[in-house]
């Protein structure tokens, strides 16, 4: 009966992540209702995530969608990023790791649902600005690399559209090329979680395959509802569990 679920959780997940990334944000709150622990579930998600990735970057590279100098200027921030934040998540003892993944799957529903026109295509726009590097430029995207590639390899949901922000806002990019930018360095950063995980033993394959299966489909409006009936079942359900043990 898991694998199925598994199945479906995967196909909303790939829905999400073709519109405007962020797939975890229903793929690993999934994996929880599952009854997977904390680190298994962080590390699965990475091995749908990078399956995704991996596609959904050829896709936006081939159509000539991605901007080589700032995926180039943040990648080894990213890396280094998710290297210590997949290494962290492991040495939070349980009774620490579930309310922290409660808090944050929370912070992230509450964006989600104050943000409605999150996952809605925008229009290309023009570039208003040049987009050759800066001092300030290259200091503020070390800095949102290291960010967000900490993040991604911690706890994973949320790093694609984070990544179209900083995009967005420090190298005025249209939104497609910051999706497509965001794609690759995405890509990095579930790597490196990925082969982490790995060399620790804390992914699930069997489930983690089920749902990488399914990463690349394309998206539809009823999503967005889906994860969050998805997260708030999940919060509930993690809460009872925490309070009753």
């Amino acid at each position: 009966m898991v694998l199925p679920i598994i199945f479906a959780i995967g196909l909303a997940a790939g829905f999400v992540d073709a519109i405007a990334g962020g797939g975890g944000l229903i793929m690993l709150p999934g994996l929880l209702f599952t009854g997977l622990p904390v680190s298994s579930a962080i590390a699965t998600n990475k091995l749908c995530g990078t399956c995704g990735a991996i596609a959904s970057s050829l896709k936006f590279a081939h159509a000539k969608q991605v901007n080589w100098q700032a995926c180039r200027l943040m990648a080894l921030p990213i890396i280094g990023g998710a290297y210590l934040g997949s290494h962290s998540i492991g040495l939070l003892p349980t009774t620490y790791a579930e309310p922290l993944v409660i808090a944050l799957i929370t912070a992230i529903t509450a964006f989600i649902v104050l943000k409605p026109e999150l996952g809605t295509p925008q229009p290309a726009t023009k570039q208003t600005h040049p987009t050759q590097s800066t001092t300030k430029r290259i200091i503020l995207s070390l800095i949102a690399g290291t960010t967000i590639g900490f993040h991604d390899g911690f706890f994973g949901p949320g790093t694609g559209v984070f990544l179209v922000f900083v995009l967005l806002s420090l190298w005025s990019q249209n939104f497609l090329k910051a999706t497509g930018s965001a794609k690759v360095l995405n890509l990095l950063a579930n790597a490196t979680a990925l082969i982490t995980f790995a060399l620790a033993g804390n992914i699930d394959y069997t489930k983690g395959i089920a749902g990488a299966t399914l990463a690349h489909k394309k998206g539809a409006k009823l999503i967005k509802p889906l994860f969050i009936t998805v997260t708030t079942t999940l919060i509930l359900k993690m809460l009872f569990n925490y309070a009753t043990q």
